[in-house]
């Protein structure tokens, strides 16, 4: 995307002007999050994402399509199907720096020794290897519809000591049951639902919802527990899938906001409707997409925590 400073400054300013009817759900100092990468050329941040990923990272290729990634200053590994490229720095920073605006557990969140995850959109695992190995959930629950990823999430978590306490669900999550078709070609772009059930990089999972979930397994969500959110554009449509657990538990929410331009203010006007409580903040500008759209929306009604404690 090319940089044009004035024009980004003018579509953050009026983004920030559109969420005022939100009072204090997105601050100048949030939105100013990583706002160097907003205005600089994108070269500069794949250069920056290249050295990091050599510095920080240890990557060794296992197979023609597999490849380990360590990050030593979590003391975690992930496997990773494609050739690591830069863009893969920017999914490992998100678990390492507070000041991303993609980090899911700063306050308002406030994860306890005995929470439960809700990870929706596990991936590569490596938010929920975090989480338990740092004693931020007693459990974590992690939906991802991809076999290939899923064998590799699971072999990650049995390496990394975790696997007892992650459970993983071969499904995708949605607005309502059913199947629904889900790409496979490149997870560094991210696999999503899709609409074209003929393309041939799509295979046909089944989608469960989190209200339906909830009630069939008979969860009783809390306030301290978390549903985090990364589903590649069906992120609203969780959210509409989880509704009465929204309103009946207050659980926490974590969720991207930056798949579709109108989907934080959509995401803020369900959550204000179902919990009028939800202390709510968003994060940062998605500084690779055009036009101008906030990053992550957290709401909770846990008592605030400093950014350090929340994090941890």
């Amino acid at each position: 995307m090319k940089r044009n400073l004035l024009g980004n400054l003018i579509q953050s300013l009026e983004m920030l002007r559109r969420f005022r009817k939100f009072p204090g759900a997105f601050t100048i100092t949030d939105a100013a999050m990583q706002f160097n990468r907003v205005v600089l050329p994108q070269r500069f941040h794949h250069r920056f994402a290249g050295r990091q990923l050599a510095e920080r990272t240890r990557i060794q290729q296992l197979e023609a399509s597999l490849w380990k990634v360590e990050v030593p200053e979590l003391g975690l590994h992930f496997y990773w199907p494609q050739p690591p490229d830069n863009n893969l720095w920017f999914a490992i920073e998100q678990e390492l720096e507070t000041s991303n605006p993609h980090y899911y557990n700063t306050p308002p969140i406030c994860l306890t020794a005995e929470s439960l995850v809700l990870d929706i959109g596990s991936c590569e695992g490596l938010f929920a290897f975090r989480v338990l190995k740092n004693q931020l959930a007693r459990r974590v629950i992690a939906f991802e519809p991809f076999p290939r990823m899923r064998s590799l999430l699971s072999r990650a978590a049995e390496e990394t000591g975790v696997r007892d306490r992650l459970q993983i669900e071969p499904m995708a999550v949605g607005a309502q049951t059913g199947t629904a078709h889900f790409t496979t070609a490149s997870v560094s772009d991210g696999n999503s639902l899709v609409q074209t059930p003929s393309r041939s990089d799509s295979i046909e999972v089944p989608v469960t919802t989190l209200d339906e979930y909830c009630l069939r397994n008979r969860f009783e969500l809390h306030p301290y527990d978390l549903i985090k959110i990364d589903v590649e554009g069906a992120d609203l449509s969780v959210l509409q899938g989880a509704a009465q657990v929204i309103r009946k538990y207050r659980p926490q929410i974590a969720v991207t906001t930056y798949h579709e331009v109108e989907h934080a203010e959509q995401m803020l006007n369900l959550l204000v409707s179902l919990v009028p409580e939800y202390r709510l903040r968003l994060k940062g500008f998605a500084f690779w997409m055009s036009p101008m759209r906030p990053v992550l929306l957290q709401a909770s009604v846990q008592e605030p925590l400093s950014e350090t404690s929340g994090a941890r």
